[in-house]
């Protein structure tokens, strides 16, 4: 079976870094606003400090959760035990960390308002050839945000590309964890979706 050939590290970061179809960019209201400037340097610096480290330790979990029971055992990993321990960094930072997708599997990862346009500006970014990096913004309460693309990558597809080319035992367990799934049929480099990160203190 041609995933299982693939090593667990590479499998584990690539999940990671990045998430897993081409869509047309949409029209996007630019009620995001995105802020620079020295502010906008410390959020980015702080942000990319506090995905690191959910990234890590997400890593280190599912790595166990592959040498366990394989793929299917991580996406029921994914399924129990992500968002919880995602959240638990939230409290520790004093920040709500998500990572959310316009094409989301878990329903709980579905992007907000705000987020979704974050997303169709990323989209329309990579169509007009600009690269994408972290950006900050700033909520109508004051509070600052951190966005950062998700990418997807040659490995990832195994459970968030063309199901054609999944086990059929991963295939019943996406079936049965995410009824509602949308997270399947991309390709490689894609956007899958954004870090979201919310810093409460701000």
């Amino acid at each position: 079976m041609r995933y299982l050939t693939v090593t667990i590290s590479l499998f584990v970061s690539l999940w990671l870094l990045q998430g897993c179809s081409e869509e047309k960019p949409k029209q996007v209201k630019h009620n995001v606003q995105y802020v620079s400037g020295p502010d906008e340097v410390t959020h980015i610096k702080l942000g990319n400090e506090i995905r690191d480290t959910v990234q890590a330790m997400l890593k280190s979990n599912l790595v166990q959760a592959m040498q366990n029971g394989g793929p299917v055992h991580a996406v029921q990993f994914c399924n129990t035990r992500a968002m919880e321990l995602t959240n638990s960094y939230s409290e520790k930072y004093f920040t709500e960390v998500k990572r959310v997708s316009d094409k989301n599997r878990n329903p709980s990862n579905a992007p907000s308002e705000k987020e979704a346009e974050v997303i169709a500006d990323f989209k329309n970014m990579l169509a007009n050839g600009q690269p994408l990096s972290p950006k900050i913004a700033i909520d109508a309460d004051g509070k600052k945000n951190y966005y950062a693309p998700i990418f997807t990558g040659g490995v990832c597809l195994t459970c968030h590309g063309n199901e054609k080319n999944m086990q059929p035992e991963l295939v019943a367990a996406l079936d049965s964890l995410y009824p509602t799934d949308k997270a399947r049929g991309y390709g490689v480099d894609e956007l899958r979706g954004i870090w979201s990160i919310k810093f409460k203190n701000s």
